[in-house]
């Protein structure tokens, strides 16, 4: 079905981002491509449709599908092949949604006919009028991804290629895709191509793994003897990065080690925000919180929950309908542009969707330069070197502050994006979903490094989140988010521990029945043989 054969790329300065690799997929196979942020995953997924990324060239090598060689096609007949054959879903929804466009149509747009409804309920969405007509904009970062997915699904397609497609989804819904993907793929007899940092998630869905590192094939076999005794040296430290549910578990029932002082530098009473004039869709009811210095608190709930609504109304990026935000018991502007640039520079929002958020025509360095002369006033010759040094913090080389978005990664944007909230050196952090897209060892690294911020400076986080195991080592109270309201809240161990509101139950029981448990059954069946 698929046919890769020594498929070299690369950069604008002759730098391999695909070195010499050869791939076989056979047809109903279920191959998952498994490796850290910048080792080439989107590259080779974009090969698969004969396409290459902006700043990129094929150097060598041939792609076919379905024997089809596809650097022989071009333009309309390229598109006129694909469509139908393979179907590609990237890592950043947005990207595929039209946005004038509402839910409804963006299925009728490639061919759902009448059956809206049903394409929507089996990616786990509303299906009622409402939800229908609402755009993109109007939903959180999670319903946009399975609104993409149901877009996909609607070509019926013979090839699928899913590029991080559970990015960014709570426990709960990220269990009910993988399921409903696995499903489909069965009934429909489609060949599956997953990639993925999210290891667990990979092993779920694949029945063979071929792990990337630095642009090559690193190891490529069947799924339990690549988990359970792999072969490279790579595949082994990727595998123990993997957060084990059990060790999360036993953290919930440690205390913080540093609990907020004084009084709350960030607070918010009765906030009220939502969407839309005629038919307005409230998603953020009545929320009231406070964040204390060296603290970080965060909010934790389902897709859809109104987290980022939230977020972004304390930030200012959206007019709420009701309710105040204080910063050290200043009363703040409702929007952005009412208020100072000091104002601006001490609250700093990392958002969850990098492709909205970091202009595709600015440069790395641009983009970190910017906050620094404009919040901080600072020159030149000192720009140019904090730029290095916010680089450095968030791992990333400093030789990529010559890229544009589209160059890079989507790990390397979102830690672009923390590099850039960091520049204004703000007193309150808004962290939204910002490790969503990371794998496993770069996500642990952001961690780390936001704990440190926070001991270090002094710095207040309030950390939007739908992963309760990050939640769980990062913040030291946590507040359950239910339909724009807050259902739960209190110190992350004992919320964690013992629940007390159902949903929050239902979501600690989705984690420890996941992926990530699941795998580790295969794992260690598979080493113990």
């Amino acid at each position: 079905m698929i046919e890769i054969e020594g498929l070299t790329t690369v950069d604008m300065h002759g730098r391999a981002v695909l070195d010499g690799v050869t791939l076989s997929v056979r047809p109903l196979e279920r191959v998952g491509i498994v490796g850290e942020s910048g080792s080439g995953k989107t590259t080779l997924a974009l090969a698969l449709l004969g396409a290459v990324r902006p700043g990129l060239r094929r150097a060598e090598g041939r792609v076919s599908v379905g024997g089809q060689d596809l650097a022989a096609l071009s333009g309309p007949a390229l598109r006129a092949y694909r469509r139908g054959v393979i179907a590609y879903l990237p890592q950043d929804p947005p990207s595929t949604l039209t946005p004038t466009i509402r839910v409804a149509g963006q299925l009728r747009e490639v061919g759902a006919g009448a059956d809206v409804p049903a394409h929507l309920d089996r990616v786990g969405l509303p299906t009622d009028r409402a939800f229908q007509r609402r755009f993109p904009h109007q939903l959180s970062g999670g319903q946009q991804q399975r609104l993409a997915l149901a877009r996909v699904l609607a070509t019926e397609p013979s090839v699928l290629v899913l590029d991080e497609p559970t990015t960014g989804l709570d426990a709960l819904t990220r269990r009910q895709v993988l399921d409903q993907i696995a499903a489909l793929v069965q009934d429909r007899a489609i060949t599956l191509v997953f990639i993925s940092h999210d290891l667990p998630a990979v092993a779920r869905m694949a029945d063979r793994l071929v792990v990337m590192r630095d642009g090559r094939i690193v190891e490529d076999g069947p799924r339990e003897a690549t988990l359970g005794a792999p072969s490279a040296p790579y595949t082994a430290e990727l595998v123990r990065a993997v957060p084990d549910i059990t060790e999360a578990h036993d953290q919930w029932h440690r205390p913080p080690e540093r609990p907020g002082t004084g009084t709350p530098v960030l607070r918010v009473r009765d906030l009220t925000a939502g969407h839309g004039r005629r038919r307005p869709v409230v998603t953020a009811a009545g929320v009231s919180l406070e964040v204390r210095r060296g603290e970080c608190v965060a909010l934790l709930g389902l897709s859809g929950a109104g987290k980022t609504t939230l977020a972004r109304s304390i930030t200012g990026h959206h007019r709420p309908d009701g309710g105040t935000v204080e910063l050290d018991g200043e009363a703040l502007p409702p929007t952005l542009r009412g208020r100072t640039v000091e104002q601006r520079r001490r609250i700093q929002l990392v958002a969850q969707d990098t492709s909205l958020s970091l202009n595709p025509r600015r440069t790395v360095r641009a983009t970190l330069t910017r906050p620094l002369r404009r919040l901080r006033g600072l020159d030149r010759d000192a720009a140019d070197a904090e730029v290095t040094r916010l680089l450095s913090l968030v791992d990333l080389d400093d030789g990529l502050a010559g890229r544009y978005p589209g160059q890079l990664s989507g790990g390397q944007r979102q830690r672009v994006g923390i590099a850039r909230a960091l520049a204004a050196g703000p007193d309150v952090l808004l962290c939204d979903e910002v490790t969503a897209s990371l794998d496993a060892r770069v996500q642990a690294d952001v961690l780390r490094l936001l704990a440190d911020l926070r001991d270090r400076l002094d710095l207040a986080l309030l950390f939007v989140s739908h992963d309760l195991g990050v939640v769980a080592r990062l913040a030291d109270r946590v507040l359950v988010l239910l339909d724009g309201a807050i259902c739960e809240g209190g110190p992350v161990g004992e919320v964690l521990v013992s629940p007390q509101h159902p949903w929050t139950r239902s979501l600690v029981g989705a984690v420890a029945s996941g992926p990530q448990t699941s795998w580790r059954t295969t794992v260690s069946g598979h080493a113990h043989k």
